[in-house]
C-alpha cells in the first residue's frame, strides 16, 4: 500500500489464495429464515475437520470476536453484507439462501463438498473495495455494496447539485443517486441502468435514478474522485448497505469516495467472479 492523494492508503484490488491448513477457528453468521438443520450440518462438518467453531450468531447481532480465521455467512447478499459489519475486515464464505446469492460461495445442496474442498485444497479470496460516506462534516462511514441518496416523498422529486472533485458537474432533478462500488455494481445500481464493474476495478460508479431529463448517463469515477451530492430543495433518504435510511434536508452535503477499505469473499475455484455474473444475470 502506497499513500493516496487525500493521505488515505492506496489499495490495489487483489486476489489470493487461502492455503490448505489456514482455517483453523471460524465463526457463524446465519439469517435467522434459515432452517437449523443447514446449521447444525454445517456445524458436523467443521467439527469433523477438526475446525474451532468460536461463535454461532445471528446476522442482526453487533461486533463478532476478532480471532477467527474465516467466517461462514447462511443466508442471502444482504446477510454477507451486515456480517461484513459484525467482522469488518474477515474472509467472508457465503452458503447461499437468497434469491440472488452472488456475492455466496457455494450452495446449500454443496456445503458438505464445500467445506471439504476448503480444508483440503483453500478456497480464493478477492478483496472488493468499499465506498467511503460523509454526511457534512460527520465521520466517513463505509459501505460494501452502495450508498443511495432517495428523494423522501413518492409523488415528489429531488433537486441534486454533483461536484466532482471540487468542480460542480450539474445540477439533476430526479428520484436520486446510488454511489456503488465494483461489487454493488451487480445490485440497486444495475437496474437503475448502471454497468456491471469487474471485481478488481480500481473504480465506483454514479447512477442517477429516473432522472428528469432528456440525456443522462452513469458515471464511472477514479480512485482520487470525491463525490459531492448536495440537497437544493426538499428532504431525502441516504441508505448504506440496505441500512435503515436517515432523513437528511435541503442543504445537507453527502460526499463519496472509495474507501481504501475492502470486504473479503472467499469463492471455490468453480465460482469466480464472470461466473457468478454469468448465473446470475445471463
Amino acid at each position: 500500500m502506497v499513500p493516496g492523494r487525500f493521505g488515505r492508503p492506496s489499495v490495489v484490488a487483489s486476489r489470493r489464495r487461502l492455503e490448505p491448513g489456514s482455517v483453523r477457528r471460524v465463526a457463524i453468521v446465519a439469517s435467522r429464515k434459515v432452517d437449523a438443520g443447514y446449521l447444525k450440518r454445517l456445524e458436523g462438518t467443521l467439527g469433523r475437520g477438526g475446525v474451532e467453531i468460536v461463535e454461532t450468531r445471528p446476522e442482526d447481532d453487533p461486533d463478532g470476536r476478532d480471532q477467527v480465521d474465516l467466517v461462514f455467512v447462511l443466508g442471502g447478499d444482504g446477510t454477507m453484507l451486515r456480517a461484513s459489519r459484525i467482522y469488518p475486515g474477515k474472509i467472508l464464505l457465503g452458503v447461499n439462501f437468497g434469491r440472488v446469492g452472488f456475492m455466496s460461495g457455494m450452495l446449500p445442496e454443496h456445503m458438505e463438498e464445500g467445506v471439504g474442498k476448503l480444508l483440503r485444497d483453500g478456497i480464493e479470496v478477492q478483496e472488493y473495495r468499499k465506498l467511503d460516506v460523509r454526511v457534512g462534516e460527520e465521520a466517513w462511514r463505509t459501505a460494501a455494496n452502495d450508498a443511495v441518496l432517495l428523494k423522501k416523498r413518492p409523488h415528489q422529486i429531488a433537486s441534486v447539485d454533483v461536484s466532482i472533485g471540487g468542480e460542480e458537474l450539474f445540477a439533476f432533478r430526479c428520484d436520486g443517486f446510488i454511489a456503488a462500488t465494483p461489487l454493488g455494481s451487480t445490485a440497486y445500481a444495475l437496474s437503475a441502468g448502471g454497468p456491471i464493474v469487474s471485481g478488481d476495478a480500481r473504480c465506483y460508479v454514479l447512477v442517477p435514478i429516473a432522472p428528469h431529463a432528456l440525456v443522462s448517463r452513469p458515471l464511472v469515477l477514479g480512485e482520487e474522485q470525491v463525490t459531492e451530492l448536495r440537497l437544493v430543495e426538499r428532504d431525502a433518504l441516504l441508505s448504506l448497505d440496505g441500512e435503515e435510511p436517515r432523513e437528511l434536508h435541503a442543504g445537507d452535503t453527502v460526499r463519496v469516495r472509495l474507501s481504501a477499505e475492502s470486504v473479503k469473499i472467499g469463492r471455490t475455484d468453480d465460482w469466480t467472479w464472470w461466473r457468478a455474473v454469468r448465473r446470475t444475470f445471463l
